[in-house]
């Protein structure tokens, strides 16, 4: 009878213990998250939304060619304060954890900054696209999963509004032409992050949000939330990624050791065959992350002055 009693306690007590948080989860405060594109694995397809004919000028044809980008630093003040950044996300709740470790927020486009990775071809001639974004953006949800006291993972799918510009290699101005599209994208693969407690960020900071050159908008100087970089274990507080060169397609981030630069891609929704550069995404965009890959070791060999 006493052993039946204890073996009843015993069950009850592991069913508490598995329904609880094993760690104490901090909310994740409002803030922004900076990245840079992985140049060469950015595009969009205009197959299933053709550039009518007439666009380019009146004798062109309708356009259904896939343009690929690179990412073009964001305009800032201070100058180069933020490295080579071109994406910036904003979250704009703080974000509670509940007893699962799940947490949730909106978030929204605040800055980006793509160009061609070379002219495209029409029958008017050459022309460079570059893209930024278009008036108000759309929210989505971004949830926020804690899987280790240290940080965890999430799942942003995103929206966005943008305008394509395409300037004609020749320099005739009266060519120049533009687009707006509205795209969506679905979460991106290896979406990582951890907690900070230092200020990533100098007060003051601001960014040009509208593609115009100038710098308009300050960003908020201090979130907990660090994307991008997977928890690990850190002789020292985790520190934002220092980019390299934005031209070099391969050389991703200098990431805090032990992590390594790896690509995270977001496709749209109702892709087949997600996160593959070559087929499967009518519109895809890569940024750079830092994460933990079995059994390899890489270092920083170049970073920005």
């Amino acid at each position: 009878m006493r052993k039946s009693i204890l073996a009843v306690v015993a069950v009850a007590m592991l069913a508490v213990i598995a329904g609880a948080p094993a760690f104490a989860a901090e909310p994740v405060h409002k803030g922004v998250d900076l990245w840079m594109t992985v140049a060469g694995f950015a595009k969009t397809s205009f197959a299933d939304e053709p550039i009518p004919a007439g666009f380019f000028c009146p004798s062109s044809q309708p356009f259904t060619g896939t343009v690929v980008f690179k990412g073009a630093p964001l305009a800032m003040e201070p100058a180069r304060s933020l490295g080579t950044i071109d994406t910036v996300v904003q979250r704009l709740d703080e974000a509670a954890f509940n007893e699962k470790g799940e947490a949730s927020t909106r978030i929204q486009l605040l800055a980006l900054s793509l160009v061609s990775t070379e002219p495209i071809e029409t029958s008017c001639g050459k022309y460079d696209v570059a893209v930024k974004l278009a008036g108000e953006q759309p929210k989505t949800t971004m949830r926020i999963f804690q899987t280790e006291p240290l940080g965890g993972t999430y799942s942003a799918p995103l929206s966005l509004n943008v305008k394509a510009v395409f300037t004609p290699v020749s320099g005739d101005k009266s060519a120049r032409r533009e687009v707006t599209r509205r795209i969506e994208l679905g979460p991106g693969s290896s979406s990582v992050w951890t907690y900070i407690n230092t200020n990533q960020l100098r007060p003051g900071v601001k960014i040009d949000t509208d593609g115009d050159g100038r710098p308009d908008t300050v960003l908020s100087a201090f979130s907990n939330f660090l994307a991008g970089v997977a928890p690990a274990v850190f002789k020292d507080p985790p520190t934002r990624p220092q980019f390299m060169n934005a031209s070099d397609p391969v050389g991703g981030p200098c990431c805090p050791s032990p992590l390594c630069p790896y690509q995270s891609c977001h496709c749209d929704p109702s892709s087949t065959d997600p996160y593959n550069s070559q087929t499967g995404c009518d519109h895809l965009h890569c940024i750079w992350t830092c994460v933990q890959l079995p059994e390899q070791a890489c270092a920083c060999m170049e970073t920005l002055p």
